[in-house]
């Protein structure tokens, strides 16, 4: 069985709302059927370790490069296509490798500069 989709924080707080007040997993579950039993219960078990209802970050290696020094690699192969590669790497200050450079371009369908 595939999982679904994550429970939305103002509904985590609203399940942990009503668990406060004193109402049990089922009778929870009664009043939103969209939810599982069991989802219900790991969200009341699990509120401890959130911090306002917050989703927590999910696990895996950071970007190496920002939204902000990706959008400026866009903007300098648009604005001049046959820029070379060493010009977009000092750009983003040798953040990224070459090959890192390429899947990045591919990706937006920019093609190779090397």
């Amino acid at each position: 069985m595939t999982r679904g989709k994550e429970i939305t924080p103002q509904l985590r707080s609203r399940i942990c709302e009503l668990h406060s007040i004193g109402w049990g997993a089922r009778k929870i579950s009664r009043v939103h059927p969209e939810l599982s039993l069991s989802g219900i219960k790991y969200t009341i078990r699990k509120e401890k370790d959130r911090v306002n209802c917050v989703t927590r970050p999910r696990p895996g290696r950071p970007k190496k490069l920002s939204e902000d020094q990706r959008a400026l690699i866009r903007a300098m192969v648009e604005a001049d296509p046959a820029v070379k590669s060493a010009e977009l790497l000092e750009a983003v200050g040798n953040a990224i490798t070459k090959r890192s450079l390429q899947r990045l371009l591919q990706e937006k369908g920019m093609g190779l500069r090397f």
